[in-house]
């Protein structure tokens, strides 16, 4: 396979009033991994959108071995030899892996169907790509890590020459990390060219050969990976020297339990019995679908408890069949914001009220309401900054940071925040990291549902482990390793349910 090498000559995209893209230039070359850094709202996942067709430059061109190339649609950079890895997977879970390829075949007849008669071509293709893993399967059953390789086994499916990873590591352990940085430094080393979106300087140090970094819609700094130190990367990102990162605040031993958890069960949670002091920072981790969503679904009120209970200072707050409220003290950081935390065809200023709103409707005004908008806006740097503008239209990292500026505001005794930086860039990361440890320091409880092991072990006092709906390990943070902790999360330390077995 010749290397290839996509150029992107100043590229520009303008979405109405917002300028996404401004005169962006880059080189992606095969044999090397590019990675690409930003804070949200900066271009580059508009930037490679374009790359990959899913929208048409307003000005500038792309060229692929020195050949300029129009793309109309996605399959026009298919057939380019350009193929793109989504964070949300389209892959259908109800399906076996053998299907799944199937559908990424590139002139897929029928008889790639469920009854195929010629599934060899796709079983060698699989077993190249992901050993070890049966075609045969169902999707949905995997682990995430697998289910991201069968993701990259369909983009070369189609011949693509060019990968480009949309924040690749977000959702796994320590060993499914390593496992996709060893994949992606062998696709490099096959002459594939490979871009990694990312917010993690982990990744950076991993397996990049060069980094590229964007800032208001252009590319403002680019080196070797190895030159590019972090403080480097967060100073192009924002213009600034970063600030020095916020210690874990001191705990005294005997402060009182501020949230507690007794026999808790909702959907796949099962007996959940968990304390949070206050001033205590406890994190929650564990491998994707293994509860951790619907364990903060059922804290918060977004899901029904079948059993159980749950008190705040020791007033009980959830309990099977008593209706779910807001409530003031307790702040909630959704996984799925958009879905769950917003009214998208209302301004931002109504978003940040609606606590108050559910509460006391009659008593605001909506000058008062925009006005009392700027501040909480401005702290976390939600853009466009405008409180007028309806919250549907925010991109997903300024969705997130409006809940975030809503739930964190005031004095909440408690936080439940389920993954509150995923998806954001490593300046806004640092805002929220740094406004939940300034609530713990203030005796707040924080429940922290995280997908950085390294984050959660630098900040958090405990580490909670969930596994199959339990939770398996509390562990201290001060001692503990991301590689303990990746065993706890694979289920591999847990001793054989002798009752199960014998089921």
């Amino acid at each position: 396979m010749a290397p290839v090498e996509l150029r992107l000559n100043g590229l520009c995209k303008r979405f109405r009033d917002v300028v996404a893209v401004h005169d962006a230039s880059l080189v992606i070359r095969g044999g090397e991994v590019l990675a690409l850094l930003g804070e949200n709202g900066a271009g580059k996942s508009t930037l490679m959108r374009l790359a990959y067709g899913m929208v048409r430059p307003d000005a500038g061109h792309i060229e692929i071995d020195a050949r300029r190339v129009r793309f109309d649609a996605p399959r026009d950079a298919v057939a380019a030899g350009i193929g793109m890895v989504f964070q949300q997977f389209s892959l259908i879970d109800t399906l076996s892996v053998r299907e799944n390829l199937a559908l990424a075949w590139p002139r897929a007849p029928w008889w790639l169907g469920r009854d195929a008669r010629r599934p060899g071509a796709l079983d060698a293709h699989l077993a190249r790509l992901v050993p070890g893993v049966d075609p045969r399967a169902r999707t949905g059953d995997l682990a995430v890590g697998v289910r991201q390789q069968i993701e990259i086994a369909k983009v070369l499916l189609r011949e693509a020459r060019c990968v480009i990873l949309d924040e690749p590591t977000a959702v796994l352990t320590p060993a499914e990390a390593g496992a996709l940085h060893a994949r992606v430094r062998a696709l490099a080393r096959d002459g594939f060219a490979v871009v990694l979106i990312t917010h993690k300087t982990a990744d950076v140090r991993a397996c990049a050969d060069r980094v590229a970094v964007m800032r208001a819609g252009r590319v403002v700094g680019e080196a070797p990976a190895a030159d590019a130190a972090d403080a480097r990367i967060v100073e192009w990102m924002v213009g600034v020297a970063p600030a020095p990162a916020a210690a874990r605040p001191a705990r005294a031993a005997d402060t009182p339990v501020r949230l507690s958890v007794r026999g808790l069960c909702a959907g796949p949670v099962r007996d959940v019995a968990l304390d949070v002091h206050a001033g205590e920072i406890v994190a929650v981790a564990g491998v994707s679908g293994s509860g951790q969503v619907a364990l903060a679904e059922a804290l918060t009120g977004l899901r029904p408890l079948d059993a159980g209970q749950v008190t705040l200072d020791g007033q009980a707050l959830r309990a099977p069949g008593r209706p779910a409220r807001p409530v003031a003290a307790l702040a909630a950081i959704p996984a799925d914001p958009r879905r769950t935390a917003i009214a998208p065809s209302r301004s931002l200023a109504v978003n940040l009220a609606l606590k108050r709103l559910a509460v006391q409707p009659w008593r605001v005004r909506r000058a008062a309401l925009e006005e009392q908008a700027r501040a909480p806006i401005a702290r976390f740097d939600v853009r466009p900054p405008d409180p007028r503008r309806p919250a549907g239209t925010l991109s997903g990292g300024n969705l997130q940071k409006l809940v975030i500026a809503r739930e964190l505001q005031g004095d909440p005794t408690a936080v439940v925040a389920c993954y509150p930086t995923m998806g954001l860039d490593v300046v806004a990361t640092a805002q929220v990291r740094d406004a939940m440890l300034t609530l713990a320091a203030n005796g707040c409880a924080v429940l922290w549902f995280g997908e950085d092991l390294d984050d959660l072990l630098a900040h958090a006092h405990r580490i909670v482990v969930m596994f199959d709906g339990r939770l398996v390990a509390d562990l201290d943070a001060h001692t503990a390793t991301p590689q303990q902790v990746g065993v706890w999360m694979s289920g591999h330390a847990i001793a054989p349910d002798p009752l199960r077995q014998a089921a």
